[in-house]
């Protein structure tokens, strides 16, 4: 479990030996089981999640609808960004789709490391900007792109949450209707 952690942050930052022992040291294996939270609206988020096994949906709501604007799949850091690095309240929910398998961070213990090791805090400037990439694309291709394309270029990058993830979630993910996600598939499975 930590290995897979381990080669996460590897292909990042090859951490020194010290380094890497502050991985058993800091953080904590703990479960979350379907439909339980990892992160909830109005709560400060006080821990970041290493994702070993399981999927989170990360929504917001809108005029009491939850419009989901993100997926987390293993090998991936799952917490309210702005709630954890801000120590402010999140606005948003973060879901566990299946039953999750996480290693926990303490947002205290994360500024420790930042602060004891600079291998660490270049790491995590790494990680963010990785993950800025990711939501530039994903925003990019919801303000450029038709229904149609958005869900081609979904299966060609992320079939995951196709093969995973309930439609429902799909279509808020995509920004389209249930009804437009069904003809959409249906297009593409006559092409």
């Amino acid at each position: 479990m930590y290995e897979q952690l381990q080669v996460y942050l590897n292909s990042f930052v090859k951490l020194d030996e010290e380094a890497a022992l502050e991985i058993e040291r800091k953080f904590v294996k703990r479960n979350f089981r379907k439909g339980s939270f990892l992160a909830i609206e109005g709560e400060v988020t006080k821990e970041a999640y290493f994702l070993i096994k399981g999927c989170c949906r990360f929504y917001h709501v809108k005029n009491e609808k939850a419009v989901t604007h993100w997926f987390s799949f293993e090998n991936t850091f799952v917490t309210s960004l702005r709630s954890f690095t801000t120590q402010t309240p999140s606005v948003e929910y973060i879901q566990a789709i299946e039953n999750c398998i996480v290693l926990s961070l303490k947002y205290d213990e994360l500024n420790s490391l930042y602060a004891k090791y600079q291998q660490w805090e270049r790491l995590g400037r790494l990680i963010m900007e990785d993950f800025s990439r990711q939501m530039l694309d994903k925003l990019t291709a919801l303000q450029t792109l038709t229904a149609k394309q958005r869900y081609i270029m979904l299966l060609q990058s992320e079939p995951r949450i196709i093969q995973r993830i309930p439609l429902n979630h799909v279509s808020s993910y995509l920004g389209i209707s249930g009804e437009t996600l069904s003809r959409v598939r249906s297009e593409i499975r006559i092409l």
